[in-house]
């Protein structure tokens, strides 16, 4: 019983602790279902596919760099400006914004 009470306790502070943003991306729907590491152009059309998702038809990927295992890509609108960037994990394929 102190397990499973324990459990919950731990549950429910993450899930106080956590901003909403961060909950919402365990949906999973932007995660790779397949092994491997992403490569440069599986990156851009991860970040198309997202914008897609969120109505982004003004917005498309810019600059893509690399920063250690993650891709760091630029998210521009029609004139160009930097809207936000996004970080894609290489090995897992996890996109997340950068504040």
């Amino acid at each position: 019983m102190k397990t499973k009470k324990r459990i919950i306790s731990i549950a429910l502070l993450l899930t106080l602790a956590l901003p909403a943003y961060a909950l919402a991306c365990s949906s999973g729907n932007n995660y790779r279902t397949s092994t491997g590491v992403v490569t440069r152009d599986e990156a851009k059309q991860m970040t198309q596919n997202y914008l897609a998702s969120i109505d982004g038809a003004k917005f498309k990927p810019g600059d893509i760099q690399l920063n250690g295992r993650t891709y760091l890509v630029d998210v521009v609108d029609g004139t160009g400006n930097s809207v936000v960037k996004l970080n894609i994990d290489m090995l897992t394929g996890s996109l997340r914004p950068v504040f």
